[in-house]
């Protein structure tokens, strides 16, 4: 039995968009050489210059330990750059380095032409109210 996409519950119809948006963004990232996680890694610390992995792991809402091979990977690859806090010596500062600041511009780029083709023929009154509908989702499972 097949389900078509008009009978299928939304929880699967928000899943298998997440699937092809997921899908999409790793192709347009590849092209830079990054995937969506390291993208989304660039882009928080270009908004915030400067984090720990603690920080940087709420802000992405995962585990440290889940992004630890994913920052060493990136600092080995010149993105990102790891330093002793000033204040305290045992928590690593997480900086872009010059190769992330670069490519920051290309990640904003590719994160843009995704939104326009995901919410391609939706009015901005339509954006709007799924945008306040996501809000409210998140609100509910905090």
């Amino acid at each position: 039995m097949k389900c078509h996409k008009e009978d299928a519950p939304l929880l699967g119809l928000m899943g298998q968009s997440m699937r092809l948006i997921g899908k999409r963004a790793q192709e347009l990232y590849a092209e830079y050489d990054l995937n969506r996680a390291q993208s989304g890694i660039l882009f928080a610390l270009h908004q915030e210059d400067s984090m720990s992995q603690k920080e940087l792991a709420k802000r992405l809402n995962v585990t440290p330990p889940s992004i630890t091979s994913m920052i060493k990977k990136m600092e080995q690859e010149g993105y990102i750059t790891r330093k002793a806090d000033e204040q305290d010596q045992r928590v690593m500062r997480l900086t872009l380095a010059q190769k992330g600041r670069d490519s920051i511009a290309y990640v904003i780029k590719t994160a843009e032409k995704l939104e326009e083709k995901v919410f391609e023929g939706m009015s901005a009154e339509e954006k709007m109210l799924f945008r306040r509908l996501l809000l409210q989702i998140l609100e509910n499972l905090e």
